[in-house]
């Protein structure tokens, strides 16, 4: 590991010295500086400052202060402007090459009506400075990362980019885990409703279904308040996508070529490819052939093999090579003219296709932890996503807003699995095959409203949204084959593991077809007023949120057996010829569809919350956020379980209380402290009596109903408890440090079912809790120089979060678990992100150097007898740079991964819960350091004719 970092080392400093060395001016400058109330010298906050006869414009943050970069060369007349001040133009001012221009200066207030005063320009949302204005004004604990920081990391989607967020962690590169909880713990909203989810198995919105060029920023509130939703423990995510700025045009392009070490150019194994599949539509080519009814003893053997052999043949591997990944990604904002109305329009397409090939090594033990199986997996991947985005923005003339947004992501996932198996003495006892298509479809629509009324003391917001979500996972294919020694010396003999005649083993010798969908319709809305109590101006705000999802699965499942007096020598068959259809028949195999099993259900979630809340400034430094949140909320499941109906109607009512306080100790420093309650619901996953097999691991995992039918999972309630200190040193720089604690009843748990095959479901705890610290920090490194008399690093800055957590949950008299005192599943504890950034003033070179490693987390929980999965820590280096061939060229590579550390998931059986490399290994593998390299064309046309927006 010494010898990684030196490498690091040096690598970086000698890119870095290159970097310096190399900056040339390219013809740009910015202007800098501060506006304040010319009276009360109190900072404008959310002004807007534009360069005349251009695009560009950038806001005034909590301190007043602005900056726009990337200014050519020349000479401006710089305009002013904020609501209820008069705006100010300040003519000739000069841009020079590579140098800031300070501009300081104050506005005075206007005494005409607020209806008749005008901005030109339009506030932006997701730079650093706006982001860190927003996290410092906002009444709770936030976090957040704003696009601008995103474009200097090279990360590629949302699940990338949240990792960076304090806290953050992500799992199977899709899911998050904040503050070292679950993402069963986590809500995600999508623009500020409820994001569609496309999984059939987890709670959480699949984050890499969200390109990094779309997001406009994202902000993670760590504790409860009554505007947001309850049911949330770790945090709630609010991801917002890229809007269209009035009177800009932009068109952007990015094309990105990947390299990844033991994939990009290897042999690699596929499903038979279909129609479609280039763009991620091939699920619907695999479905089953129409009209297939239940393979069941209700029809004559001569009816069950003609319907069988309508079947395809898709069993055989094909092999090609894995060629380079492919991103691709086009933006173009403008504006439509409508009646003399100015629409804003975004429009964006992105499409990726990437190869991951792993071998992964597996390994089983038993009670004592002696090894007693061996499997080598080789798992090749293929990814492909279609993406886009429309959207459209329109101001009124009276002020109001609207905005219509579109989201779709259309996703794929072609996987082949290959396993060979040992047992403990290394000889070969089985050969196992996985080959499967999944699509995944997202659609996310809304329209928002925000109006002002009363000269602005009230003012009223809304979205409306519909979700769809669809995953189809058409015949899934599973074969396994046992390996026998040759007679004589000869070649081993494998035989295909199929079940007696009339039997359906849809794992060894079986296809699956599997559909979910999803629809959600839901409406937030937000009414606030500014009363005068006293002397002071207390925010009263009231709202609702409703939201009701509906979701239909349904699965088939197959399963090959031979027949009786049938010819023994098919069962030896390749895997590409076994189940042909002239292998079907009574001289061969038959297919029974397995129908006793719960292999769909049907669910509904209405949800009906209010809430009320009071924003009281007690002095000009100390304010009290408080008030109360109501959920109603009925959970529906139905289905059958063994014929048997099986019904889940769970009306829950709950108040959430909430209170939290800011104390200002000047406009940098600031003090938070806060107390609220938040709850977590089952999900339908959870609860469904279904059961479904994991191939990766073995397992099974059943729904608590299939093993419960009448005692459904409650609700779990938790009491969260913040304390943060905040320091915002200039613009664009902050440091928070935190501390949390929380305490859960009823959490819900995935543990072991002790049965004889390895098992999990689903069940309450009595009770849990966790605390933690947090260190956020931003800071441009120039003070050094100040303080050493340098100028080296005046254009480095330093990014840097550490989160150290404890938890631990009582699991209760009916949970044999390995440890009674563990911690809860999926948790860390502690996380490390950091981040060196150069930075050239005309932007013409970027350099960032990442660094990001979690704690041992438990992956699945163990009982008395079988340890738990623990997924070992793992440090990750990412290195990127960018450099400006032109004023519309840019081009950027990339390392990820430079370290290229296994994923290790190991068991304790000597309970020392040290998780090292000699603890035995479930499985353990490498991603492959990961090069990209890619070019960004930017252009922006002369900027539209403006138009005079209140």
């Amino acid at each position: 590991m010494r010898d990684n970092f030196k490498q690091l080392t040096t690598v970086v400093f000698l890119l870095l010295l290159s970097v310096q060395t190399a900056v040339f001016a390219q013809g740009t400058g910015s202007i800098k500086g501060t506006f304040r109330d010319a009276s009360t010298q109190e900072a404008i906050i959310g002004g807007t400052v534009r360069l005349a006869n251009t695009a560009i414009a950038g806001p005034t943050d909590a301190e007043g202060r602005f900056s726009l970069d990337k200014v050519p060369v020349g000479e401006y007349s710089l305009i002013v402007s904020s609501v209820s001040y008069k705006t100010t133009t300040i003519q000739k001012v000069a841009v020079v090459a590579g140098k800031p221009t300070v501009i300081d200066g104050k506005l005075s207030a206007d005494n005409q009506q607020l209806t008749e005063v005008v901005v030109n320009g339009t506030r932006r949302t997701n730079t650093e400075i706006s982001v860190i204005s927003e996290i410092k004004a906002a009444s709770v604990v936030v976090s957040g990362i704003s696009s601008e920081q995103i474009v200097k990391t090279q990360d590629r989607d949302a699940a990338e980019v949240v990792r960076r967020i304090p806290g953050v962690t992500i799992v199977d590169n899709r899911f998050i885990q904040i503050r070292g909880l679950s993402d069963r713990y986590n809500t995600v909203w999508l623009n500020d409703v409820t994001a569609p989810s496309s999984e059939t198995d987890r709670k959480s919105f699949s984050f890499d279904v969200v390109p990094s060029s779309l997001i406009d920023r994202v902000l993670v509130f760590k504790d409860p308040s009554p505007e947001l939703p309850g049911d949330f423990a770790g945090g709630l995510v609010k991801v917002y996508l890229r809007k269209p700025v009035i009177n800009e045009r932009l068109l952007t392009v990015n094309y990105s070529a990947g390299f990844r070490d033991g994939t990009t150019g290897s042999s690699f194994f596929t499903d038979k490819p279909q129609q479609g599949d280039a763009f991620g539509f091939g699920a619907t080519r695999r479905d089953l052939p129409n009209g297939m009814p239940p393979l069941s003893t209700a029809y004559q053997q001569y009816e069950r093999d003609f319907y069988a052999k309508q079947l395809n043949n898709t069993f055989g591997l094909y092999k090609t090579t894995a060629m380079p990944d492919i991103r691709f990604n086009a933006a173009y904002m403008d504006q439509i003219k409508i009646k003399g109305l100015t629409v804003g329009s975004i429009t964006s397409v992105n499409y990726t296709n990437t190869y991951t090939r792993y071998h992964v090594e597996r390994n089983l033990f038993d009670g004592s932890g002696a090894l007693t199986d061996n499997f080598k997996d080789d798992q090749s991947t293929q990814n492909v996503r279609l993406g886009a985005i429309q959207n459209f923005s329109l101001v009124l003339p009276g002020g109001d807003k609207l905005e219509f947004r579109n989201l779709f992501n259309q996703q794929s996932r072609n996987q082949v699995v290959t396993r060979q198996g040992f047992d403990n003495t290394g000889e070969q006892v089985r050969n196992s095959y996985l080959l499967g298509y999944q699509g995944r479809t997202t659609y996310s629509g809304q329209l928002a409203g925000d109006h002002s009324f009363n000269q602005e003391k009230t003012h009223f917001d809304w979205v409306a949204g519909y979700g769809y979500s669809a995953r189809n996972e058409p015949d899934l294919r599973r074969v396994s084959y046992g390996v026998s020694p040759g007679a004589n010396g000869g070649a081993p003999v494998q035989t295909v593991l199929t079940p007696g005649p009339g039997q359906a083993d849809v794992n060894n010798a079986g296809r699956l077809y599997q559909k979910l969908n999803e629809n959600s319709f839901t409406l937030n809305a937000n009414l606030k007023h500014k009363a005068v109590v006293a002397g002071r101006t207390v925010d009263v705000a009231a709202g609702t949120y409703l939201e009701y999802r509906k979701r239909s699965f349904r699965a088939r499942a197959f399963g090959y057996s031979l027949n009786s007096g049938a010819e023994q020598n098919l069962l030896h068959e390749n895997v590409g010829n076994i189940f042909a259809p002239a292998n079907i028949g009574p001289g061969g195999f038959r297919v029974d569809e397995d129908i006793n099993s719960t292999y769909l259900y049907d669910a509904s979630n209405e949800l009906e919350a209010g809430y009320l809340s009071f924003n009281i400034p007690f002095t000009d430094k100390f304010k009290l956020l408080t008030g109360a949140r109501y959920e109603r909320n009925v959970q529906r499941i139905s289905t059958g379980l063994n014929g048997v109906p099986v019904a889940l109607n769970a009306p829950t009512n709950f108040v959430l209380p909430s209170a939290n306080l800011t104390y200002n100790f000047n406009d940098r420093n600031l003090l938070r402290a806060s107390y609220g309650r938040s709850l977590n619901r089952p999900e339908f996953r959870e609860a469904a009596p279904f059961f479904y097999y994991d191939f990766d691991f073995n397992v099974l995992n059943y729904g608590s109903l299939y093993l419960n039918p009448t005692t459904p999972l409650k609700v779990a309630t938790i009491d969260n408890f913040d304390l943060r200190y905040e320091l915002y040193p200039s613009a664009g720089e902050l440091v928070h440090i935190g501390a949390f604690y929380k305490h859960f009843t009823n959490p819900i748990e995935n543990v072991v079912v002790l049965t004889t095959n390895l098992a999990y479901t689903f069940t309450n705890a009595p009770s849990a809790y966790v605390y933690g610290v947090e260190v956020d920090v931003k800071k441009s490194l120039n003070f050094l120089d100040e303080a050493f008399g340098t100028s080296g690093l005046k254009n480095f800055s330093l990014v840097a979060n550490a989160s150290l957590i404890k938890s631990q949950v009582s699991l209760g008299d009916n949970v044999a678990a390995w440890d009674n005192k563990r911690a809860l599943q999926g948790q860390s504890p502690y996380v490390v992100n950091g981040g060196l950034y150069f930075q050239t003033p005309d932007n013409s070179w970027q350099v960032t150097a990442l660094y990001n490693v979690f704690g041992p987390r438990i992956l699945f929980a163990g009982s008395d007898q079988y340890p738990d999965v623990v997924e070992r820590p793992r440090q990750t280096v990412d290195l990127s740079l960018t450099k400006a061939v032109g004023p519309r060229l840019s081009f950027n590579a990339g390392v990820q991964d430079l370290f290229n550390q296994p994923v290790n998931l190991v068991q304790d059986y000597n309970r020392d819960k040290k998780y090292t490399t000699s603890d035995q290994s479930l499985a353990n593998y490498r991603r492959g350091t990961y090069y990209t390299a890619g070019l960004r064309f930017t252009l922006q046309p002369r900027a539209a004719a403006t138009t005079p927006l209140p």
